[in-house]
Formats: C-alpha cells, sequence, structure tokens
C-alpha cells in the first residue's frame, strides 16, 4: 500500500463508512438440526477502496465479483468468512491483517456475494 492515503498520522479522518461484521451462527434447535442465523460482531467505521475484480483466473470473465479493502482501527473480533455489510452491498471477507506501523489498524479485503 505505498503511496495509499492510509499511511497519514490523520487517520480516523478517514473513517468515512459504515460496515456491519456477522458471523453465521453455528447454533442447532430442538432437534439438531443447523440454524440459519447469523451473529453479530460489530459496527465499525471504515474507509474502503475498490481493489478489481475477484479471483485471477475469472478477472476477465463476467462473473468476476468486486473487491474491496476496508482499513478501520484495530480489532481481533473479524474472522476470514464473516460477512460484511455496506449499505445495500453484501459482501463475504476474505482476508483480515493487521498493520502496526504508526497507528495500528486492521485490514480487510472482501468482495461481494451474488
Amino acid at each position: 500500500m505505498s503511496g495509499s492515503k492510509f499511511l497519514g498520522r490523520e487517520f480516523s479522518g478517514l473513517l468515512h463508512e459504515r460496515i456491519r461484521i456477522e458471523r453465521q451462527s453455528s447454533q442447532r434447535d430442538a432437534i439438531g438440526s443447523a440454524v440459519d442465523q447469523s451473529q453479530w460482531i460489530g459496527d465499525f467505521w471504515a474507509a474502503a477502496e475498490p481493489i478489481g475484480m475477484g479471483n485471477e483466473m475469472q478477472a476477465e470473465s463476467r462473473s468476476a465479483l468486486p473487491r474491496w479493502r476496508f482499513i478501520l482501527r484495530q480489532t481481533d473480533a473479524i474472522r476470514p468468512g464473516d460477512d460484511l455489510n455496506w449499505g445495500d452491498r453484501k459482501m463475504v471477507v476474505r482476508t483480515v491483517s493487521a498493520d502496526h506501523r504508526f497507528i495500528p489498524k486492521t485490514m480487510l479485503e472482501a468482495e461481494e456475494k451474488r
């Protein structure tokens, strides 16, 4: 991310987008069937930037899905596979990484769902 706007000291002023993170629940009902529920992980302020299309092998196909990078304050609550809701967009978190330089932050890469 060299040259990125996220490297400066004025980090909090860039967090304009509100995202919601949810995780599929592994709860079971009374007869042991899987229950399709999501567990709320949290709402976060984030900065968003597009990072191109999905899987490199599909990048030129019309089925490639847009991907986004979200930068937020440092958190350990988010995991790959979590659902990310941003406005009316539904995404899945593909990667989670931390940057401890200057101002600690968490970086997410998410891919839109169909």
